[in-house]
């Protein structure tokens, strides 16, 4: 028995029959529990896997998935949404640039666009937007930014799909949408001829865990404050998630590398078929010419230009072909041709090289060639390739001060300027800037220049304008004096008395008052009013006596205006034959010229 007692507390004692039975009924037991679990998890699951109920929280998750509510609505933001359309069809999306970062690059990637109908750089953010310079075109080694691109390109329109890269919490949405601005008037002022598009930034999964700092909120907050900048800024706003977006409120996973942000090919094929039926209808081709456009060149992800085989030299030539933007603000020069709207040259190789000199005509300026030059004079050599480019001219910005350009005050003065602008769209109150020697004083229409202290040299006086970098002046030269010495006061004169006689008399009516005026040696005048007189009646005499039934009249006379009154007199009682003793007495209604006195 001690040795039995042993072995059950240091050892492992076989089971008997009956133990072995117990324990495989609790196996069997536990395995029911287990399957009883697994399917009670999944009915309840896809009973919840619906979309959330709407007093849920901002993250309402089974324990599984995330749903995010309070997305992008773009209903909010009008006409600046493009709606739906009829099919624009292929010639649309064939006249469209696509720009970007790397999800537009897959266009070119999956073979969806040609490589000359996609402008993107991969991890491309929208701070560097018109700075980096990672386009290329074939036979030319100089790199190009996006909107510098765009003006050799020439498009007809672009779509810009940029934000995916900004969106790990380090912008906010109001600097991104600042930040767009910016790159969109850095292309409008580089091409002005293209319609833009603006983009909804494209949504992510929920399983976007290659990239864990990315948020379906912050893109949600960035989209909200791009399409208001495209309201408060004219451009037109294409709301992709209408195909990229799930009920929950991510992108549909479908569309995405598993655990990833960038887009499939299926996603890119989806924007470009709502593009087409959402179109931007209604619009002119503007561009002033679709000639000799460069072809592009494929670059690495890394921004380095991929090799490519030198061209052996050849005895190829080139034309050159400068123009005037719609023959208006100015004329080109080139040597001995001078004043003409258009130039072209032929013949030219690798030692050629032309001077053309744009010159604005009065009242315009230059603004710049077609593919970016801001030199009035360009000089193109080494010919690679043709050139055809157009020379911009704007109405010249003209700055004026109402008040002149010179002019004098005194110590003690407050002297007013206002300003006046040629462009009748620039906003003076929000734009013209005034200065005092140099010195910002106020933003504003007009200013108002104290002056307190003399000086030998006048004060410059200057009312400013900037646009487009470039800033317009008028100039006012304003010489002050010292204040005249305050003169010794003079005696007081003895004060006059007044000594009035008539001058003019009205004599006052019944019913007017009179006047008369008084005169004093000195000038003076003083008026005295006389009262109206009042009617003065006569007795009541009897036009027309009373009858049985009728009645009769009566009437009195003023004595001195003879105005005439009349009175009423009642009618008789039928069965009497004596008239009332009082009837010519009673006043009832009395009609007469002139009310009573």
């Amino acid at each position: 028995m001690p040795q039995n007692r042993r072995k059950s507390r240091g050892g492992s004692a076989p089971l008997t029959p009956k133990q072995k039975q117990a324990a495989i009924v609790l196996g069997i037991c536990a395995l029911v529990l287990i399957i009883t679990i697994v399917v009670v998890s999944v009915i309840v699951s896809k009973a919840g896997g619906g979309k959330p109920d709407s007093g849920s929280s901002s993250q309402t998750s089974s324990s599984t998935s995330q749903v995010v509510t309070g997305g992008f609505d773009a209903s909010k933001y009008g006409d600046a949404v493009l709606g739906e359309t009829e099919d624009a069809g292929k010639t649309y999306i064939d006249e469209t640039i696509f720009v970007g970062d790397s999800n537009t690059y897959r266009y070119y990637q999956y073979g969806l666009l040609e490589l000359d109908q996609v402008v993107a750089v991969e991890g491309l953010g929208i701070q560097n937007f018109t700075t980096d310079k990672s386009i290329y075109f074939k036979s030319d080694d100089n790199g190009y930014s996006i909107p510098d691109a765009l003006a050799k390109m020439k498009p007809r329109r672009i779509i810009v799909m940029m934000g995916t890269n900004n969106a790990d919490g380090t912008m906010s949405a109001s600097d991104f949408a600042s930040n767009y601005r910016t790159a969109l008037e850095a292309i409008k002022t580089a091409y002005p001829y293209t319609d833009i598009i603006v983009s909804a930034v494209p949504p992510i999964p929920e399983d976007h865990s290659s990239y864990p700092n990315m948020s379906m909120e912050t893109i949600n907050e960035f989209n909200d404050a791009l399409a208001q900048m495209c309201v408060d800024n004219g451009y037109k706003f294409l709301n992709v998630n209408d195909v990229l977006v799930g009920d929950d409120g991510y992108g549909k996973s479908q569309y995405f590398l598993s655990g990833d942000i960038h887009l499939k090919k299926d996603a890119l094929t989806a924007i470009m078929e709502y593009a087409r039926t959402h179109a931007y209808l209604g619009t002119e081709d503007r561009r002033p010419d679709t000639d000799n456009i460069p072809e592009r060149r494929k670059t690495g992800s890394t921004g380095t230009v991929t090799s490519t085989p030198t061209p052996s030299p050849d005895e190829k030539t080139y034309t050159a072909q400068y123009n005037v933007d719609k023959n208006v603000g100015g004329t080109l020069t080139s040597g001995d041709k001078k004043g003409v709207t258009s130039l072209s040259f032929k013949d030219l190789d690798s030692k050629s090289s032309v001077s053309v000199t744009a010159v604005p005509a009065d009242g315009y300026e230059f603004l710049k060639w077609s593919d970016g030059n801001t030199n009035a004079t360009r000089t193109d050599k080494d010919f690679k390739q043709n050139v055809n480019v157009t020379a911009m001219f704007g109405a010249k910005l003209v700055v004026s001060i109402e008040q002149g350009s010179s002019g004098t005050a005194k110590v003690g003065d407050s002297v007013r300027f206002s300003a006046s602008v040629s462009d009748k769209s620039i906003d003076k109150d929000t734009m013209v800037v005034w200065t005092l020697d140099g010195v910002r004083q106020r933003v504003g229409y007009s200013w108002y220049f104290d002056v307190k202290e003399a000086r030998s040299d006048p004060y410059i006086i200057k009312a400013s304008v900037t646009v487009n970098g470039k800033t317009y002046s008028a100039e006012y030269k304003l010489t002050v004096t010292a204040a005249p010495a305050t003169p010794s006061p003079s005696p007081s004169p003895t004060p006059h008395e007044h000594k009035y006689v008539e001058e003019s008399r009205v004599e006052a009516t019944c019913t007017e008052a009179g006047k008369i005026i008084y005169k004093c040696s000195c000038g003076e005048r003083k008026e005295e009013a006389i009262a109206a007189l009042g009617h003065s009646w006569g007795e009541w005499s009897t036009v027309t006596e009373a009858g049985p039934g009728t009645e009769g009249l009566k009437k009195r006379v003023c004595s001195r205006c003879k105005l005439e009154q009349t009175e009423v007199i009642p009618a008789l009682p039928v069965s009497s034959t004596t008239p009332p003793a009082s009837s010519t007495v009673q006043t009832q209604n009395t009609t007469g010229k002139s009310g009573d006195e």
